[in-house]
This record gives C-alpha cells, structure tokens and sequence, in this order.
C-alpha cells in the first residue's frame, strides 16, 4: 500500500467573540476563498465534497475528499471521512473555547491518500520516494493553513 500522509495541529487565539468565531469557520465559503489549494467545497446530500489541487514537482494534481460532518456539540466544527471512502481521507477539527472576548481555536487536521502503487497516485509520483511525498505534502499544508489563519484572524478582529 502506497501511502502519503500530512497532519497539521495549532492554537490560535483571536480577539473576537466565541460565536463570531465559530461562524467564520464553519462557513465552507471562507475556506474556500481563502485557503489555498482548496479549489471549491460542494455540499452534496449528507457530505461536502472538498476539492484540493497543488502544483507539485510532476505536475498539478488534484484530489476530491468527501467528508461528513461529525460535530459533536455547538463548540466543535469537525468533518470526518465520508462512510466508504478508503482512498483520499481528510479530518478537519476546530474547537472553541472563549474567556471573555478572546477566542480560543484548536484547529487540527489529517490527511492521508491511499493507493495500491504510487503510479495509482499519479503517473510522475512513481518517481518520487513516499518520503520525500510526505514531507512536501506537510510543508505546502502548513503553509496554505498558517496563511489561511493569518488572514482569518485579521478578517475576525478586524470586523
């Protein structure tokens, strides 16, 4: 099994409202507007359907995730890998948690695509060690997400 795996964990703090902050993010249109990669967020009956592209050294390449919602209370937004989906997992997770009018964000995700062979992946991955995958796919998902929470967090304290 060919795997290529990315996990991204921060805290983020905002001088907002703990409402005003879980409504930005549990808004799809916010983060596909504003993280890049992210080339649309489709809701389709009982799931989003996230579509993620990047260039990378063979070539653009572009992945569908289909994702159900699994938010277990008002102060958590998560999205989970749909039921059957055994080949682009991805598990996005925000917790709220607020002392006066700072906001507290716990923001974690995962991403993992499964093949048989990298060739399954794409033709040119073939070439490319699992390694060398995994830590290009983790540098341009902490890059896009640091440069999605920067603009979020000016976007919220600056309304």
């Amino acid at each position: 099994m060919f795997r290529v795996k990315s996990s991204f964990k921060k805290e983020l703090e905002i001088n907002a409202p703990l409402e005003k902050a879980r409504d930005f993010f549990a808004d799809l249109h916010n983060l596909a507007d504003m993280l890049w990669g992210v080339e649309g967020i489709h809701r389709e009956p009982g799931l989003a359907r996230w579509t993620i592209a990047t260039d990378t050294a063979v070539g653009r390449i572009r992945f569908s995730f289909p994702v159900r919602e699994t938010s277990p209370n008002r102060n958590t937004i998560e999205w989970s890998p749909a039921f059957n989906e055994t080949q682009n997992l991805l598990r996005y997770a925000l917790k709220f948690s607020n002392s006066k009018d700072t906001t507290r964000v716990d923001i974690s995700q995962q991403v993992e695509l499964r093949r048989k062979r990298a060739w399954d992946l794409h033709p040119g991955v073939a070439l490319m060690s699992e390694a060398r995958l995994n830590s290009a796919l983790q540098r341009r998902i902490n890059a896009a997400i640091e440069d999605f929470l920067v603009r979020a967090k000016e976007k919220l304290e600056k309304n």
